[in-house]
């Protein structure tokens, strides 16, 4: 009887031990109020900001994500499409790849005829 708790105990103990050893990132994710914390110092930090999203635009699942965010920010949106707009080779590259599409061809000459018209405002 004796022997049967202490092996009962021993497997609790380990059982108990191997529940925390979670590693501390995982303890550190897994606390709402630490994520906000490390995120607070991630954002606070541009080079800490540029690694995390270098990683992100590092893979297509994440590049995917990333930039479905960044287009359904409005903000965020409007200010990479400024950039676009200010800079001659980027706006050559986005027009380069829009009019290789028929459809969207016929749309941007659309766009221009307009401007033409409307004297290129």
């Amino acid at each position: 009887m004796r022997r049967s708790v202490t092996l009962a105990l021993a497997v609790a103990g380990m059982v108990g031990m191997i529940a925390g050893c979670q590693s501390p990132v995982d303890r550190l994710l897994s606390d709402q109020a630490m994520r906000e914390q490390l995120w607070l110092k991630v954002t606070a930090n541009p080079e800490l900001s540029g690694q995390v999203v270098d990683r992100l635009l590092g893979t297509d699942s994440t590049r995917t994500e990333l930039l479905g965010r960044l287009m359904a920010n409005t903000d965020a949106r409007q200010a990479m499409l400024t950039m676009v707009a200010k800079d001659r080779t980027l706006l050559d590259g986005a027009l380069n790849f829009a009019v290789q599409d028929s459809s969207m061809r016929d749309h941007v000459k659309t766009l221009v005829k307009g401007m033409e018209m409307g004297g290129g405002r």
